[in-house]
This record gives C-alpha cells, sequence and structure tokens, in this order.
C-alpha cells in the first residue's frame, strides 16, 4: 500500500475526533479514507457548481 501524508489543521482535530468517537473509527487515515472514498465526488460537483 502506497502511502501518504495528510496534514490536518490544529482547529479541526477536535471535529475529527468527535466523528471518530461517536463512529468507531479508529485512525485518522481511516475516516479520511472514508470521506474520500463517499464524498469525494460529492465535493468535486459541489465545487465546480454542479447539481447533485
Amino acid at each position: 500500500m502506497k502511502q501518504k501524508r495528510v496534514v490536518l489543521d490544529e482547529k479541526y482535530i477536535p471535529k475529527a475526533e468527535k466523528i471518530i468517537g461517536e463512529t468507531g473509527i479508529s485512525t485518522f487515515s481511516q475516516l479520511f479514507t472514508i470521506l474520500l472514498v463517499n464524498y469525494g465526488d460529492v465535493l468535486v460537483k459541489s465545487l465546480k457548481g454542479e447539481q447533485q
């Protein structure tokens, strides 16, 4: 598995920790992967101003 480093702005750490605590996700890496896989396309469409 290839690895990339993601730097999380300190002000978002409490939010990420809350999501991890409420969902049972075990790591920040796993959280990022789940968000990317499930919401990545939605993000791209939203930023391009496309309808969902």
